[in-house]
């Protein structure tokens, strides 16, 4: 784990949007595990509390994203970050994952639903640090499902939007409105082959 101070400045090249983390420019402090750069909101002094909207408009303003476990590897390094810098086990911070809209659990930030191969999902009544009530590794679902279902039929802001839970960083769909700290991931960048087609105002 490296902890670093980036300075953070977007640039266009070739058609995509990218960060340019060497330039000067507005100064923030991450954390590299796996050779993905973090930026944990609790890290950073003056980085405010904020709800789950807010945290992704402010990854955004930094050229980063509200993070994504889309593997098992990539939670389970976070998590222990956590736990092992001792100072976080207090807080609750949200990730980008949520089920605004829809009864599927999807990372916002990717669009991509769950893994079904893990779960850190806390199940509902459960108590921390108790790995019996804990929800199914594999969660029960029908064959076609491609990501995890979301329970009930809540599918608004009151109880929609996943947190890593203190003490232990499991997770838990919160309300979307209620004031976290949060963690952002860097971004990938994508470059596209694209040509435009000049049109005027009055072509249909």
């Amino acid at each position: 784990m490296q902890n670093n101070k980036y300075t953070l400045q977007k640039k266009k090249k070739k058609h995509g949007l990218c960060v340019d983390l060497t330039r000067p420019g507005q100064r923030i402090t991450t954390i590299q595990l796996d050779g993905v750069q973090y930026f944990v909101s609790r890290m950073n002094p003056y980085s405010p509390e904020l709800n789950y909207f807010l945290s992704y408009q402010y990854c955004r303003s930094f050229g980063l994203q509200l993070v994504s476990f889309e593997t098992k590897e990539k939670a389970d390094s976070i998590t222990q970050y956590l736990k092992n810098a001792g100072r976080y086990n207090k807080y609750d911070f949200w990730t980008s994952g949520n089920k605004l809209g829809t009864n599927m659990l999807l990372w916002m930030s990717t669009g991509l639903p769950f893994n079904v191969t893990f779960n850190y999902m806390r199940a509902a009544g459960s108590l921390p640090n108790d790995p019996v009530h804990l929800e199914s590794t594999i969660p029960m679902m029908a064959p076609e499902a491609t990501g995890r279902q979301a329970d009930g039929n809540d599918i608004g802001a009151a109880n929609g939007c996943v947190t890593l839970k203190a003490p232990d960083h499991t997770w838990e769909v919160d309300d979307c409105l209620k004031i976290k700290d949060f963690i952002c991931e860097q971004t990938r960048c994508y470059y596209y082959n694209y040509g435009s087609i000049p049109v005027s105002t009055s072509q249909g």
